[in-house]
């Protein structure tokens, strides 16, 4: 079990993020409430160097400028697994940026790894045993009992020495510049987020499939479900599961005993929400048929009736490179991005080079290939 400090005050925090200055190399974990709590908060953050690990309460010392001032040094080496959703957490609520990062997910992804969970990395790599048992645990309880702190404290203390084992594979390979060219670019997405405009509800996975009339009523019981998790502050699939939405929205319920014997309709919801849940059902089914949502339509493009054979050219000879260089398959590039090389024609590596998305290294190494699938 790693032993590990927590700080909860903003003194000794200055104080440790001022010594781990000194260190030039540390990891970084994060836990966050978005699974049990509906306003989304940082709840720990888990920093470890070489030789010793650091826990930091944010709800106990909530100015975290100490940490801030330590992720933006340009040459401190920030290791994390999985960095995307710990990088957007730390920007979007306390407008930290971390400057220099290696992520060992995306280090393993460019290694062509078969498992890249860090519990499959540090089996592999350090012969380390990952206790997942509080993977979904409400971090936003006080106080955290030991088990819970212990086991956050084992997610960054192994970090770095995964970090050195997968620089040198990637060193070995040629893949270095690779992996250095994406972290680079993680730094910046959290602060480059698309406008995203596209009501929530639409976002569930299925609702796109849905007829107008029906999206009607998933708006009304999606908004009702929101409210309803927002004054609990509990996540809202806890409320009522997305599922269960979908089926109250291709399939309403007339009358109460209906709703009560629908599928993740519990009788504690019954009890308390029924009627306003089953006159969201009458709102979207009552809703003019002008008012109906619809699912905005995709870029349309005109007429080419050799698409298809380009597209699936440049897919043979992805998948070809991809076998050829013992990579991943999105490595050499992404279906989406085969489908806008298709569309749009580069002519030469600086055109494709110019494509939203494209990597340096897969113009360098794969892009001449890819331009060749086009003029077949």
């Amino acid at each position: 079990m790693p032993t590990f400090e927590l700080i909860t005050g903003r003194e000794a925090l200055a104080k440790r993020a001022a010594e781990l200055m000194q260190s030039g190399i540390i990891a970084l974990d994060t836990e966050a409430s978005s699974f049990h709590r509906y306003k989304e908060q940082v709840c720990l953050v888990q920093i470890s160097t070489r030789d010793r690990t650091v826990l930091v309460d944010p709800l106990a010392a909530t100015d975290l400028a100490p940490l801030a001032r330590l992720f933006a040094v340009k040459d401190m080496e920030v290791v994390i697994h999985d960095a995307d959703y710990d990088l957007r957490i730390l920007a979007r609520y306390h407008g930290i940026r971390v400057e220099n990062v290696f992520d060992t997910l995306v280090a393993a992804e460019l290694l062509n790894e078969p498992e890249i969970g860090l519990a499959s990395l540090l089996m592999k790599y350090q012969g380390v045993q990952v206790d997942k048992k509080f993977q979904k645990a409400d971090w936003s309880k006080r106080p955290l009992p030991p088990e819970m702190l212990a086991y956050a404290a084992g997610d960054t203390s192994h970090l770095i020495a995964l970090r050195d084992q997968l620089k040198e594979l990637l060193i070995a390979k040629n893949r270095w510049s690779w992996a250095e060219e994406e972290f680079a670019l993680l730094t910046d997405a959290p602060f480059n987020l698309p406008v995203d405009d596209e009501p929530a509800f639409l976002k569930m996975k299925g609702a796109k499939l849905l007829k107008p009339h029906q999206l009607a009523i998933l708006k009304e019981v999606h908004a009702l479900r929101e409210a309803i998790a927002e004054k609990l502050d509990r996540a809202p699939f806890m409320v009522l599961g997305n599922e269960a939405l979908l089926e109250l929205a291709t399939d309403p319920p007339r009358l109460l005993k209906d709703l009560g014997a629908r599928r993740g309709v519990g009788e504690k919801l019954m009890h308390r929400h029924g009627r306003d849940l089953l006159a969201a059902v009458k709102r979207g089914l009552d809703m003019p048929k002008e008012q109906w949502p619809h699912v905005p339509r995709g870029k349309r493009w005109p007429r080419d009736n050799d698409y298809d054979d380009r597209l699936k050219r440049l897919k043979q000879v992805r998948d070809r490179l991809t076998q050829e260089n013992d990579l991943r398959l999105g490595i050499v590039a992404s279906n989406q991005m085969l489908t806008e090389i298709a569309r749009t024609l580069p002519g030469d590596l600086d055109a494709l080079a110019a494509l939203p998305g494209m990597r340096r290294y897969q113009v360098e190494h794969f892009g001449e290939a890819l331009l060749q699938a086009l003029r077949a």
